[in-house]
């Protein structure tokens, strides 16, 4: 299902919409922030680690502006869009795929309050489009990447979240657009790989729902009913308007067999790829009575079958109620590792790639961004940050801002460093004492969700190679210890952050006593958080290893490793649980035995 577009005629007093460009402006480093005591400080706090990135947002004006835009402007009858291009050549109005809810009932966003309305208003070419998303994170919407193809969302692109009616500029909260992923084989003549992830320019406040994991085949099991939400047609019928209110419908899923033979039947071309896309319903009955389908304006919008993610509105045929057809979505479960990767992409840059930390002589902190495969000059953040004995970089709050998980080497005692308010531009640090857990451990790591919560955990070794497991809360707290591992880890270094094997789940490395490196994927279960061990590397003698996330911005998380001459090397994942988990390493440059702590 495509996205609705929309053109009107460019009104002649209004003033013209023009979103700020949301770039990125950092402060300058170094400068002190009158924060709670810091760890081993304790008359006054050291700098953070750059002050934070303050994102050049649109104000609210300018974006309900943009919202009445896209809300004034009236659907094409026909749009010219990437389903039309994909039609048969034979003639007639449902010979084509196409983008509406037919046949379901009305709803309010407190039902389904994850929901995101998609609006594009570009007031100079008097052209706008509107499409659905999800919110899986403070500042990420998934959809469907035909919805953002061609089209410049950082300029004039907005997404409203909390309201139930159509582009209310009255309702919600309105966030600006900072960075668009689409999948990088999306085809838009075919629409495969209709799949794309929107970074908002500032985290919203409400629910947000998790897209279906790798391991997750029993949500498309033939016959689960599963509900589709979103403000598209509500009619087949020419000149049939977008829906006032948020809508949804039930639908059963279809086995992939029964969805291509009759959708080849409809359009007399094979339009549907088994194992990327699925659908769900019943064959429409060629009228709006009897019909329960998605449509156009639906487009992006999920699927949702057992309390995730299981589709993205993607393409059905024009008209959307033609006999037998079905409406297809992206079967979001094969994407797994491709979104991941982006939704969890946390860097204090913010261009979607990991930067470094690094301590130097004095308790001077630098900050050095990744360019993918190599690093930009280093920056000075000040002093006071010799008292941590090792550091820990990740979003443990899931705001879009990387926080500091650190011990204090003076009382052994963990506290977590993180944006006080991250709704705001001018976003202050703050200091958390991290109680839950004790800072006696030998090793610790943040390898993401363990848990299949969607919080960040934590796993940390004793000195007996036991290894546990901390249940993250989301607020920077953990729940109770959960032992995973009894005596076998015993002299081990814990690292890596991300998912190193692309089935979108986080995934442990662990450097035993011989220097061999293990790879731990992870299961998203609590039950049991780690599949069989699988050896990656022998002979990791590196004085240093940091697993940060994904550095070069591929979606793979990646790993840094320090010799002992003060080479720095990127070892980048390749996505393979095997013996090649990482492409041929790449330097980054010497002298970094200079620094103590890298992290």
């Amino acid at each position: 299902m495509t996205h609705a577009r929309f053109r009107r005629r460019r009104p002649g007093t209004a003033r013209a919409a023009a979103i700020a460009a949301l770039s990125i402006s950092l402060l300058a480093g170094g400068s002190t922030l009158p924060a709670a005591a810091a760890p081993g400080t304790p008359d006054a706090a050291p700098p953070a680690p750059t002050t934070p990135v303050a994102v050049d947002r649109a104000t609210n004006a300018e974006l309900r502006e943009r919202l009445a835009g896209a809300a004034g402007a009236e659907a094409e009858k026909a749009p010219a869009d990437a389903q039309a291009r994909t039609a048969a050549p034979a003639p007639g109005a449902d010979t084509g795929p196409s983008p509406f809810i037919v046949g379901g009932s009305e709803t309010t966003i407190s039902s389904a309050p994850w929901m995101v309305q998609l609006g594009y208003w570009d007031e100079a070419a008097g052209k706008g489009s509107f499409c659905g998303g999800t919110l899986v994170a403070p500042n990420k919407v998934l959809t469907a990447a035909h919805c953002v193809y061609g089209l410049d969302w950082r300029r004039n692109g907005v997404a409203l979240v909390g309201a139930t009616k159509l582009m209310d500029p009255n309702a919600g909260t309105a966030a600006g657009v900072h960075r668009v992923w689409r999948h990088a084989k999306y085809d838009h003549r075919t629409l495969r790989n209709d799949i794309a992830v929107i970074t908002l320019d500032r985290p919203v406040k409400g629910k947000w729902l998790r897209p279906a994991a790798s391991g997750d085949s029993s949500l498309y099991k033939t016959g689960t009913s599963g509900t589709v939400y979103g403000w598209g047609l509500t009619s087949g019928r020419s000149g049939a308007q977008q829906a006032k209110k948020l809508r949804k419908v039930s639908l059963p899923m279809v086995a992939d067999g029964t969805c291509d033979r009759a959708m080849r039947g409809v359009l007399g071309r094979d339009f549907f790829v088994a194992g990327e896309m699925h659908c769900a319903g019943k064959p429409a009955t060629g009228r709006d009575s009897g019909t329960k389908s998605s449509c156009h304006g639906d487009s992006g919008g999920p699927l949702v079958v057992g309390g995730k993610i299981a589709g993205v509105v993607s393409w059905g045929v024009k008209g959307c109620i033609t006999k037998g057809a079905y409406p297809v979505f992206t079967k979001v479960r094969t994407y797994a590792g491709a979104t991941q990767g982006r939704i969890d992409d946390a860097d204090r840059s913010y261009d979607g790639r990991t930067d470094l930390l690094a301590r130097g002589a004095g308790g001077k902190l630098y900050q050095m961004n990744s360019k993918g495969r190599s690093l930009a000059a280093r920056t000075a953040s000040g002093s006071g940050w010799e008292a941590l004995s090792w550091g820990l970089q990740s979003d443990f709050d899931r705001d879009g801002h990387l926080d500091l998980l650190v011990r204090d080497k003076n009382d052994g005692k963990l506290h977590r460093r993180y944006v006080r308010n991250a709704t705001t531009s001018s976003a202050a640090w703050a200091w958390q004492p991290v109680t839950s857990v004790g800072g006696g451990s030998k090793s610790y790591a943040a390898p993401g969700d363990f848990t299949g919560d969607g919080w960040p955990d934590l796993i940390t070794t004793d000195g007996s190679g036991n290894a546990h497991l901390y249940p993250g809360k989301g607020n920077g707290a953990f729940g109770s210890k959960k032992k995973v591992v009894n005596g076998a880890w015993k002299g081990a270094k814990l690292f890596g952050r991300g998912d190193l094997t692309n089935d979108g789940k986080a995934d442990l490395l662990v450097r035993d006593k011989a220097n061999t490196v293990w790879l731990y994927r992870g299961t998203g279960k609590a039950s049991a958080p780690f599949a069989a061990k699988i050896k990656a590397r022998s002979n990791w003698k590196f004085t240093a290893l940091v697993g940060n996330g994904d550095m070069t911005g591929d979606g793979i998380a990646d790993v840094l490793a320090r010799d002992s001459g003060g080479k720095l090397w990127l070892y980048p994942g390749t996505g393979k649980a095997s013996s090649s988990l990482f492409g041929t390493r790449v330097s980054l440059g010497s002298g970094f035995n200079q620094y103590n702590l890298l992290f």
